[in-house]
């Protein structure tokens, strides 16, 4: 057999590797579920799927031409600037929550949570602001 995508193979294998680790876990602490045996089965099929992909030369074809439409990569970079965007509220609206209540509550472990959600959103401004001077110089 060839591999023909050995990034998709790799993930395969990582995938079905939980889905084995999640097994043998739940038989070692005897805690097995409905939704733990869903998951299982989730991840082998998926792993299993990605593996089969990367040994047939057609299917790898046809996710290499996926990836190069250019409107797929315009909805994947759209998907990703609102990711973003939604993080950066998320995290400011967590961060002043957890500050708020710290507060009104006294405690101090809320306040040091806040403190790094703050520190997360700070990060998160100045990759933005960094990113944005690199890509206009290149314009």
């Amino acid at each position: 057999m060839k591999i023909y995508n050995r990034k998709s193979l790799a993930e395969g294998i990582f995938i079905l590797a939980l889905g084995t680790l999640l097994l043998i876990t739940d038989f070692i602490n005897h805690a097995f579920e409905i939704k733990g045996a869903v998951l299982i089965f989730a991840l082998y099929f998926m792993g299993g799927g990605l593996m089969f992909r990367s040994l047939s030369r057609k299917l790898t074809k046809e996710d290499r031409l996926d990836h190069m439409d250019e409107r797929n990569q315009l909805i994947e970079l759209k998907s990703k600037c609102k990711a973003f965007q939604l993080t950066q509220i998320i995290s400011f609206a967590l961060m002043l929550g957890l500050l708020v209540m710290g507060k009104i509550s006294g405690t101090e472990s809320l306040i040091a949570v806040a403190v790094g959600l703050a520190f997360a959103f700070a990060i998160s401004m100045l990759t933005e602001i960094f990113s944005f001077m690199y890509y206009e110089s290149k314009n």
